[in-house]
């Protein structure tokens, strides 16, 4: 199962709590897939991208999976610069990432012992 948060405001410190609040919730869902989607995030701080990469991290121990879908150029610049894109996969649309947790879950389905 994939759930979706579709965050719509920046990530600062007047609503980080909520934001990391949102995230622990679909992580104690049941989704295999997390998408995040940032498209109308501007700006974030660096708390935002600390607890994004702890839900990463954190989905991964559980064997799941969170992606990002469709930043702002302000959001790819900032990921550029932290290389987080070494750390969390990234797209651009919501179809690229449901596609990936369909490859990605399809294929671990499919492992013979």
């Amino acid at each position: 199962m994939i759930q979706t948060l579709a965050w719509n405001d920046n990530l600062s410190l007047k609503n980080i709590e909520h934001f990391k609040f949102s995230l622990e919730r679909l992580l104690e869902s049941r989704a295999t897939g997390i998408i995040l989607n940032l498209k109308n995030v501007l700006y974030m701080n660096e708390r935002a991208l600390g607890i994004i990469v702890n839900a990463v991290n954190e989905a991964k121990e559980m064997n799941r999976e969170l992606v990002i879908i469709n930043n702002q150029e302000t959001i790819k610049r900032i990921f550029e610069i932290v290389r987080f894109n070494s750390i969390v996969q990234v797209f651009s649309h919501e179809k690229e990432a449901e596609n990936y947790f369909h490859d990605l879950f399809s294929s671990s389905r499919r492992k013979v012992v």
